[in-house]
């Protein structure tokens, strides 16, 4: 056993991931130094510009995706983006079942969690679900602030009841990740997800997912550290978001195997990262390090989701290995 296990970690090609990573990690730096020194320095809630947003979207996420098309080309391997988009129409309904499914139960999940331990149990930091929709308005303000009696009342009108904005943004976060979201998540995906995953795989699911997981967390860190999803604890942000991202590697390696397509995981990405901004209106006392959807309850949650999919996929899974 002792043997095997060593052979496992000697198949793996030390080099090109250390390769593949160095690239990606490097071309974040670059992208944040230049952002940093162009200015834009502040990249908690409401301190990011939407001009750096923009070049957050365009120049960060592909930089996965750019670091394994070299290392593919350097190996003279056919890419992986080849045959990626095939049967895309034979795979349509599998995706959206396991992007709706998976949606419901993380966020679905996170709303309950943050309703159990604040709400109920009172315990602080982990978030307050506000219902009501006079809560709802008065948390949206205080994000919004200095508005007169006319914009507020505009707002009132325009705020949806808790389910009602829950449901639309349920639906927005679907349609996101098939469009937008998933397109710009797909840079991502296909480094960590497609080429790192298959360069780990002989490591097994467990080794593979803690290792991208890890990896994944700190690439995240010269972002975070300008103050981005923990502000204004930058310092620790960084340990918090690997600890997030191993969680949710699990998710997304599940589905890449349930459907047999990269998409799947750029898919619930892409919804994850159009959905989770909800927690900031409809939660109050949230601690970055603490609430969902990224703090420890999030992850919590998303371990949980992780052990459940695993659970239910696992003939579908099986089934798809041997016919492969």
């Amino acid at each position: 056993m002792v043997t095997e296990s060593a052979a496992r970690w000697k198949s793996v090609r030390w080099a090109r991931v250390g390769l593949f990573y160095g690239l990606a990690l490097g071309w974040i730096c670059v992208v944040t130094l230049g952002l940093y020194f162009s200015g834009s320095r502040d990249f908690s809630l409401g301190g990011t510009s939407q001009v750096a947003q923009l070049v957050i979207a365009a120049l960060y996420m592909p930089a996965p995706l750019a670091a394994a098309l070299v290392v593919e080309r350097l190996d003279n391997r056919r890419p992986l983006i080849a045959t990626t988009f095939r049967g895309f129409r034979q795979s349509l309904l599998p995706l959206v079942l396991v992007a709706v499914g998976v949606l419901v139960a993380l966020f679905g999940g996170m709303i309950a969690a943050s309703w159990l331990l604040g709400n109920v149990a009172g315990v602080s930091g982990t978030g307050t679900v506000l219902f009501s929709h006079e809560d709802l308005v008065a948390n949206i303000l205080l994000l919004f602030p200095g508005q007169d009696s006319t914009q507020v009342a505009q707002l009132s009108a325009a705020v949806p009841p808790f389910w009602g904005l829950v449901a639309a943004a349920g639906v927005s976060a679907l349609i996101a990740g098939f469009t937008v979201n998933g397109l710009f998540a797909f840079g991502e995906e296909y480094g960590w997800r497609g080429w790192l995953a298959d360069e780990l795989r002989p490591l097994g699911a467990l080794w593979a997912n803690l290792i991208t997981g890890v990896l994944w967390g700190l690439w995240h860190a010269p972002l975070i550290l300008l103050g981005f999803n923990y502000y204004p604890y930058n310092r620790l942000g960084p340990a918090f978001m690997v600890v997030f991202c191993v969680s949710f590697s699990f998710v997304l390696w599940r589905a890449r195997e349930v459907t047999g397509s990269l998409l799947a995981p750029a898919i619930l990405h892409g919804m994850f990262n159009a959905f989770a901004g909800i927690f900031v209106f409809i939660l109050s006392d949230r601690h970055p390090l603490l609430s969902a959807p990224v703090g420890l309850l999030g992850s919590a949650v998303i371990a949980v989701t992780a052990i459940g999919f695993w659970w239910l996929t696992r003939a579908q899974v099986a089934q798809r290995s041997h016919q492969t």
